[in-house]
Formats: C-alpha cells, structure tokens, sequence
C-alpha cells in the first residue's frame, strides 16, 4: 500500500494517465481477490467493506423471494439486511441454533423453494462454529432457491472456492484476512441480475456505484496473495486455540459452541462475571478480548449469539466472553493470556 500510494490517489475511471495507472492496480487487485476464491475477475464486485458486500448480497438478490431464511446468530451486517427485507413485507424465517449448534439441512429444506433467498454464514464470528453451507448450496440448487453466504470469517481460514461452493453470492472482507479495513468484495454467479443497493454512477459494471478506494483495494489484493500462507498455519492456531482453553475451562469457564469450528476463535462463559466488567478488568491489565461482534460493542447487553445458542442457560450471555487468535499470535502469548484470566479471575466477578 505504502509503494502504491504515489498512484493510488487517482480516480480508476479517470481515462487521464493518473486515472489509467490507479485503474491498473485496482484491476489487479481484482484479480488477486478473485484468485484467493476461485473466481472470475468479471464476477467480483469491490465494495466499501464487508458489511456493504453482505448488503448487496443479500438485498441484491432478493428481488422476486418473498420468503428469506438465515439463522439466529448471524452478523449484524446480515442479519439488519434480512430485518429490513422483512419490514418490505417478505416473510423472515430464522433457523435455531439451540445448544451451540448449526441449523441442519432437515431444518432448512422445508422452507426452501423458487422464491426463497437463504442468507447464512459459513463460520460464527462469535464462536467459530463452522456451517454445513455446502449441504446448504446443494439443496438451494435442487429447490431452485438462491444462497447468499457471509464467509468474511472463513477467507483465510478454511479453503473457499466459490466455484466449487455453489452458492449465488459471497461476500467476503479484507480485514479479516489482515488487510485494511474497509475494503471488501462480493462475488456473484454470472448471468444473475443484482440489484444495486446504492445509486450513482455505473462502476463495478452498474452493481456498485462510487469512486472505489483503490489503496486499500491494493491492500486487500496483496493479502488475498497470501491466504495459503495464512491457511497452512490454521493447525497450528487451533493447538493454540485448544491450549488456551484447556486453561480456561480450569479456571471455571463454559465453553459456547459446537464442532466442527475453526481454530480462530474462542468463547467461554465465566460464571459469577459479567462480559462487559470482565473485558474491562482484562484491557486494564493490556488484554485485548470482546463480548460479541465489534459491530455490536457500546450496546453493553448481552451477546445476542450466546443468548440464541443456549436459551435456557441465559447466565452465559451474560457472562461470555470472546478470545481471538491469528496466525501472529504465539505460545508466549498463550502463556500470558493465561496468566492475566488467572489474576483477573482470582478478584472475583460482579
């Protein structure tokens, strides 16, 4: 990004030599996000982020479905997208999640058909729970349904191909991947009409309107570039995963979630604690953790997630708390992760 910014500036539609250049590596990156998920260039729409991108999936393809069916614990990019089809007069129908686990296709199929849009997640962005999306794509297709899958937290941390996937958009976002913020894409199957959810002018072929950002579309290309890299090390973040909550669960944490699910993310429950003082205590002592999606932070209430999961064990919600790893992080912070949780936890909750 530093090396491009000298170019970067300038408007990609531009048809002036600035223009050309920064048009140059905005295509680019294009391609290097299509190549991290077996795309075709012409199929990847840039957007402003993941959020936009699960938008236009979702809105975008839900011309003609009256009925839309997602789950109980999806992102709220997806979820407020669904909300408001709902409030357009199509019927909504979320799916259970009831003891951490994903809806199975016994739960969706009944609800699928020719005017049915499903909007599901490939992996929690609380727990890490990995969805049968794939079982999802297939029957979508038997019914004649369309699918729109959210895998911005499976980029980089299970292989996706799109091609292979079935699916009829994907939206996918940069800075889950370790690039920057704001930039992201959506892929969507060829030959299918998408509905803008912007208006303006006629970039990205008509389906997203605005001057992209091109720097950070560079950086989104460059760590697309390295998603193998970033998935060989999966094994080793989920021993670390698996290290780090062999500790919590002897400190008295409840593990909220189910298998399979990626090596990514942990959450527990700490009874006697609530999220929001326990996240408090820890930043005070320089660890960083959360109590849900950080598009959710500020609302100081209970994980929406962890509440749908275990309905009848609300105390979990209340008390639940979110540890992330990367491909960055090492034993040694294993280590003093741990040692912070036991000094923390040893004060006592409220």
């Amino acid at each position: 990004m530093e090396a491009a910014a000298a170019v970067a500036w300038a408007n990609p539609s531009s048809t002036h030599a600035a223009g050309r250049a920064s048009r140059q590596l905005l295509e680019g990156a294009r391609e290097d996000v299509a190549r991290s998920i077996g795309a075709a260039v012409a199929d990847v729409v840039l957007t402003g982020g993941g959020t936009e991108a699960c938008n236009l999936g979702i809105r975008g393809l839900a011309a003609g479905r009256a009925r839309v069916v997602t789950s109980q614990v999806e992102h709220p990019a997806v979820a407020e997208s669904v909300r408001r089809l709902g409030t357009e007069g199509r019927e909504v129908i979320a799916l259970s999640v009831a003891h951490g686990r994903p809806p199975s296709l016994d739960e969706l199929a009944p609800h699928l058909g020719p005017n049915t849009l499903v909007a599901i997640q490939w992996v929690n962005h609380e727990t890490g729970t990995l969805f049968p999306v794939h079982e999802f794509a297939e029957a979508c297709r038997e019914h004649k349904a369309r699918l729109f899958v959210d895998a911005t937290q499976a980029l980089g941390k299970v292989p996706v191909d799109v091609s292979a996937l079935g699916a009829d958009a994907v939206a996918i976002a940069a800075q889950k991947i370790g690039g920057p913020a704001g930039a992201g894409a959506c892929w969507v199957r060829r030959g299918l009409g998408l509905e803008p959810v912007l208006d303006g002018g006629s970039q990205e072929r008509g389906r997203r309107p605005g001057t992209p950002d091109t720097l950070s579309m560079v950086g989104f290309g460059a760590a697309c570039g390295l998603t193998e890299e970033r998935l060989s090390q999966q094994p080793r973040v989920a021993e670390l995963r698996d290290r780090i909550e062999a500790r919590f669960l002897g400190l008295g944490g409840v593990l909220n979630a189910s298998a399979p699910r990626t090596g990514t993310v942990s959450n527990l429950s700490f009874p006697g604690w609530k999220g929001p003082l326990l996240v408090a205590a820890l930043d005070m002592e320089g660890l960083c953790v959360s109590t849900g999606a950080a598009c959710s932070s500020g609302l100081q209430e209970p994980s929406a997630v962890i509440r749908a999961m275990y309905p009848d064990e609300q105390w979990r919600a209340g008390s639940a708390v979110r540890i992330s790893l990367g491909i960055e992080t090492t034993a040694p912070d294993i280590e003093t992760a741990s040692h912070t949780f036991q000094r923390v936890l040893a004060r006592g909750g409220a």
